[in-house]
């Protein structure tokens, strides 16, 4: 599945053309410290075979490669909530730094939040910023999620407790 946007921007299902590209892309330091932990560091090879098997099983597609003019720049992803929560979508995305300050986050988070919204019965998307991300923020901003939440002291990176920042987007809201 493709999902076309602006400016060479587009969201691919992951398959095997983007093994070679994805381990040393994400196999950055600077990236996983701004993504949960379960996000593996070092990034080795095995790891991306692994992701990218993972994600042949998900229909409709819930992880998606972001390619810039037809090279691998990032992934965005979301994970439904389970029982009560199933109306909650969470979202999470990363670039690759070589592609970072080309507006490709915000892009992306637009045409991945119209497809979550069109795909699945949720009311609700959110994405998680820990509070020394500021960049992550302003994309989220641009792509026309508000500000919800600050769980203070929500999270603890490299011995660190910070403040996570969430943000949403409603169904049927500007």
């Amino acid at each position: 599945m493709n999902i076309s946007g602006e400016r060479g921007i587009c969201l691919e299902t992951w398959c095997e053309r983007h093994f070679h590209q994805l381990y040393p892309l994400a196999n950055n330091p600077k990236i996983a410290m701004n993504l949960r932990d379960s996000f593996p560091q070092p990034y080795t090879i095995h790891d991306a075979r692994h992701w990218i098997e993972h994600n042949q099983k998900f229909n409709p597609a819930q992880n998606f490669a972001i390619e810039f003019e037809g090279k691998l720049a990032g992934a965005i992803g979301s994970e439904r909530g389970k029982d009560e929560l199933r109306t909650n979508m969470e979202m999470g995305f990363w670039i690759g730094e070589p592609f970072w300050g080309k507006g490709i986050a915000t892009e992306a988070v637009r045409l991945f939040t119209e497809y979550l919204f069109e795909k699945f019965d949720v009311q609700r998307v959110f994405a998680q910023v820990y509070d020394y991300n500021g960049k992550s923020m302003s994309v989220l901003e641009k792509a026309g999620y508000i500000p919800e939440a600050i769980l203070k002291n929500g999270f603890i990176k490299r011995g660190i407790v910070g403040d996570l920042f969430q943000y949403v987007k409603i169904r049927g809201e500007e």
